[in-house]
């Protein structure tokens, strides 16, 4: 009777040592993957703040697909969304009758979120300068598939929260990035909204 006892209060003990942990547990990798999530956010503000108060303009269009991108149409108007945003630099062509030349342009783009069931996906950055100068159109310069694969990781994970996508029009003056950034894994994930607004300086 008396190890029936002992093993039964040893269970006992046991299992709340273990309750114990996996709730510490828990709470500790939810804490760590929200100081990344914030990581995340400040180092995306302020490469936002960087490039687009720089620019002259943004473009945006629906995704990184050539298709999406490869004519003027494919700008994405007031009101609109898109994965694919672009700050354009611009020099002085020196010609009222020629358009400004492009001298740099910075994407930031997300690809392979066109699984519904499984939208999340990376947010990337591209820097790309010409020299000269190019008179081309915006639409020729956005660099291929196989050099965007090589653009630097700036978000771990994400999802867009304007109709699915991340960034979207404001009045055709300033691109609103609306989405959720997600840290974890497939058993937990964790994830914060994040909303932020920058204008050219035109």
């Amino acid at each position: 009777m008396e190890v029936l006892i002992a093993t039964s209060v040893a269970a006992f003990v046991t299992v709340g040592l273990l309750s114990f942990y996996f709730t510490t547990y828990k709470i500790g990798f939810v804490n760590q993957e929200r100081n990344r999530i914030n990581a995340d956010m400040r180092g995306l503000t302020g490469q936002l703040i960087h490039d687009g108060r720089q620019s002259n303009y943004f473009v945006i269009y629906r995704s990184t697909k050539a298709q999406d991108h490869d004519e003027p149409s494919d700008r994405v108007l007031d009101g609109g969304s898109g994965d694919l945003l672009l700050f354009v630099y611009t020099t002085d062509s020196g010609t009222p009758l020629e358009p400004d030349r492009v001298d740099r342009i910075i994407g930031y783009f997300r690809t392979g979120n066109e699984d519904p069931d499984d939208p999340l996906s990376p947010v990337r950055r591209f820097d790309k300068s010409f020299s000269p100068a190019s008179s081309k159109p915006i639409e020729e310069l956005v660099p291929g598939a196989a050099d965007l694969a090589l653009a630097d990781e700036v978000v771990e994970l994400s999802r867009g929260l304007a109709d699915g996508r991340l960034f979207f029009n404001f009045w055709g003056r300033s691109v609103m990035v609306n989405g959720q950034i997600f840290h974890g894994n497939e058993a937990k994930r964790v994830t914060e909204t994040y909303n932020f607004t920058v204008s050219p300086r035109g």
